[in-house]
């Protein structure tokens, strides 16, 4: 139950949720060529093939699904492993020989710098909605399975960055985004209840999960590949507000 007293937090996916991922994986190919070709050689091209053959490879093993896989890890252990295996593949991939595996993170994270903060796949009107729900007095988080480091990257290059609070990240909570657990990390390190939470996802397994807690829930429909499962949902990022003064109104 909302009242007057009671702070609301908004926390948001990122992928399918402010950012089209199908822009930005365009995007990211050829950001990644820029990026790799002057500093390991090789041509663009070739580079962005190699990422976008490791996406592929990830959207059709599933996200959830992937995550899952590896739900036995923290956060930290998680991460070494994704890193070696884009490291290992975008080498491979591209034809040229791996680097020493101290140069790794480095790597990643250079280039990962680099692209977030150039890629240009915001949803329409979302620099406007996020200022609007700041001023409002609204909490907003981040909630995604992409590190927090990369989550104020891409944030910072929508222009969005100081109208957020907290940056989850499962690196904030050593948590991978697989189950309950996530959540409620994020729940406990802001030291709230769930129903103070307004959780906007595109994907319902992860929306099922906040609403087991006991979370409010929002499903962004933004792209033609989601079909709303949810009573609250958006087709346009513009309904937000409105969507979540609804929430705030059943609630009392």
């Amino acid at each position: 139950m909302f009242d007057q007293y009671t702070e609301i937090y908004l926390l948001f996916d990122d992928g399918n949720v402010l950012n089209n991922n199908k822009i930005r994986g365009e995007q990211w190919q050829k950001l990644i060529g820029e990026f790799m070709t002057p500093n390991f050689g090789g041509n663009p091209k070739d580079w962005g093939t190699a990422n976008a053959k490791i996406v592929e490879n990830f959207i059709n093993k599933g996200i959830p699904t992937l995550m899952y896989e590896h739900k036995e890890k923290n956060h930290k252990q998680y991460i070494e492993w994704f890193i070696e295996y884009w490291i290992n593949n975008m080498f491979d991939y591209a034809g040229i020989e791996r680097p020493d595996e101290s140069k790794y993170n480095e790597i990643y994270y250079n280039a990962a710098k680099y692209v977030n903060l150039r890629v240009n796949s915001a949803f329409p009107d979302v620099k406007e909605t996020i200022k609007i729900l700041c001023q409002k007095g609204y909490n907003l988080c981040t909630a995604s399975g992409t590190e927090s480091i990369e989550l104020k990257y891409y944030l910072e290059g929508m222009e969005i960055k100081p109208y957020f609070n907290k940056f989850y990240g499962p690196d904030l909570v050593n948590t991978l985004k697989v189950d309950d657990k996530f959540y409620t990390a994020i729940f406990t390190d802001l030291r709230i209840k769930p129903e103070q939470a307004i959780v906007i996802d595109d994907k319902p397994y992860y929306l099922k999960i906040a609403e087991k807690l006991g979370a409010h829930t929002i499903q962004a429909c933004l792209i033609d590949e989601v079909e709303p499962k949810f009573d609250n949902y958006i087709i346009s990022i513009k309904s937000l507000p409105k969507i979540i003064e609804k929430i705030i109104h059943e609630s009392n």
